[in-house]
């Protein structure tokens, strides 16, 4: 039987997890979208001269469509301050809607940079930005990010006071028998030559408000559904995008008959952290979300 060690990307991945599911109760709900008008849209815009050079797809639209959507949902764009020990806890309020969205690199490596304020953003603005990340992934050493990220994190816990974690983490990495392996020296240096508006660099993998992860992007064919999903902390929420799926849905008609029509579909699943959410804080969110994918055009 063969084994190794963690590298250091499932180190982040296994802490980063494993912290979510040990520090916060997680809530949620799946429902199917109808996202026959979204990709209407999408197929109709991708043909006009203000999209012919970005890259249009239904998952821009659909970061989009949360974005506007958690508008109307504050509490969901926040993130929490608790003390397990007296129950004392804040709700913070960002003031700009940065998502997090799972992105795979040339190498094969998954990744999670953060697109920044989508809410502000236009529909074409979200698509630059979009082809914007995933060229800086390209030039990217994702070992040595994820270091740099790692670092960040560690002496932000070691200011909050977490010295014997701290301590602890840097033995396991740097010092004991499993430290982390990183590229070498030199190359190291001519990696930092590299301009960092040309890279990723930590700040891009962290504090977003939430995350998108889109399964349908990944194996387009597969009909699933997101069961479960991760808030990565000190996020309140997190949302899953599974594949468009031909269905056939009952609708009512006008004078009050049914009948069965043929539309798109899309699992969704949403968490959010118990501690600071209830259904009702999500309420305004999905209606929003459920109106915009019927009337996507609201956001032109």
């Amino acid at each position: 039987m063969k084994s190794k060690p963690f590298d250091i990307q499932r180190r982040v991945v296994a802490h980063k997890t494993s912290e979510s599911w040990d520090t916060i109760p997680h809530v949620g709900i799946v429902i199917d979208l109808d996202v026959t008008a979204v990709r209407a849209l999408v197929e109709k815009l991708r043909i006009t001269s203000e999209y012919s050079d970005v890259r249009l797809t239904i998952n821009s639209v659909m970061l989009k469509l949360i974005a506007e959507s958690i508008k109307n949902a504050p509490d969901m764009n926040a993130y929490i301050e608790y003390n397990r020990r007296n129950n004392v806890g804040n709700i913070h309020y960002r003031d700009q809607i940065d998502i997090a969205m799972p992105m795979m690199t040339p190498a094969q490596r998954m990744i999670t940079p953060v697109l920044r304020d989508v809410g502000g953003k236009s529909l074409r603005e979200v698509c630059e930005a979009m082809e914007a990340l995933a060229r800086r992934a390209n030039n990217t050493n994702i070992d040595l990010l994820l270091y740099e990220a790692a670092l960040k994190d560690t002496w932000q816990r070691l200011r909050k006071g977490h010295l014997f974690t701290v301590l602890r983490r840097l033995w396991a990495n740097f010092a004991s028998t499993q430290r982390v392996a990183l590229p070498s020296r030199h190359e190291r240096e001519q990696y930092y030559k590299i301009p960092e508006t040309n890279r990723l660099v930590a700040d891009d993998l962290l504090e977003s408000s939430f995350l998108v992860t889109n399964i349908g992007s990944l194996m387009p064919g597969l009909r699933c559904h997101v069961a479960l999903m991760e808030i990565i902390p000190p996020a309140v929420a997190a949302f899953g995008l599974a594949g468009v799926q031909k269905q056939a849905v009952v609708r009512t008609k006008e004078n009050g008959e049914h009948e069965f029509v043929v539309r798109d579909m899309m699992p969704f699943t949403c968490y959010g952290d118990h501690r600071a959410l209830d259904f009702v804080h999500g309420a305004g969110f999905l209606k929003t979300l459920l109106h915009l994918c019927e009337h996507p055009e609201e956001l032109l």
